[in-house]
């Protein structure tokens, strides 16, 4: 699970993605999506420092619908994006 904080605000979001194969789901590969290891890091909150987490969010709903930067993707009903907002 990728969990990111804006810089400006402090807002936290934790976001998972997985798909839908051979009878279960893949692992959680939002760390990879967001390219985390390339972000700073904030130790306090334990999250990755991003400008915009609502970016994040729509950017990950993007995929899971092929919308967006991902509209020449074939529609995938096995995408599964789960998002918590606003913890701790």
């Amino acid at each position: 699970m990728a969990r990111l904080i804006e810089k400006n605000s402090n807002y936290i979001v934790s976001i998972e993605m997985r798909e839908w194969k051979d009878g279960q789901y893949t692992n959680d590969w939002s760390n990879d999506f967001f390219e985390v290891g390339n972000l700073p890091y904030d130790e306090e909150h334990d999250a990755y420092i991003v400008d915009d987490t609502d970016y994040c969010v729509q950017y990950a709903k993007d995929w899971q619908y092929s919308e967006g930067d991902f509209q020449d993707d074939e529609k995938d009903e096995n995408r599964m994006v789960v998002v918590e907002e606003g913890i701790e």
